[in-house]
């Protein structure tokens, strides 16, 4: 079981939410995180239900690096399409990564405290997509 942080559950974590837009229509809705512990990204994702009748499945991804997880999400999201980018300093994430599902995450979501920043409906940019990413791993809290 990994640990997200390392002896706390009030540290801070930056939870980076990327939502992709086709025909000015939400797509699809990711959550991406940096597990200190492991040492490794791990993701969040759904993609919209398309109708009543079709309901989307979460899926749940990690890897280590910052440049393979700018590949995973270029080949999940439509770099035609618009992307918003939200980051998010959450103080009371449960400790272990595996806790955090999609549904906690989206449920956290609508809670406007913990946004940091936000830029809407933006062209693809992978050199943006990695450096946030990064910033992820690098930038932390321990109090």
């Amino acid at each position: 079981m990994s640990a997200l942080l390392e002896n706390s559950s009030n540290s801070d974590c930056l939870v980076l939410k990327i939502e992709e837009y086709s025909d000015g229509e939400l797509d699809t809705t990711m959550f991406v995180l940096y597990d200190v512990i492991e040492k490794m990204y791990f993701v969040r994702g759904k993609r919209s239900d398309t109708s009543l009748l079709r309901q989307s499945i979460p899926y749940s991804f990690q890897c280590k690096g910052a440049e393979n997880l700018a590949d995973f999400i270029s080949f999940t999201i439509c770099v035609k399409n618009k992307w918003t980018y939200v980051l998010y300093n959450y103080d009371d994430l449960p400790n272990y990564s595996d806790e955090i599902t999609y549904t906690y995450l989206k449920e956290m979501d609508n809670d406007s405290r913990y946004e940091i920043a936000g830029y809407d409906k933006k062209n693809y940019c992978r050199e943006h997509l990695v450096k946030s990413l990064k910033m992820l791993k690098n930038v932390f809290n321990t109090y």
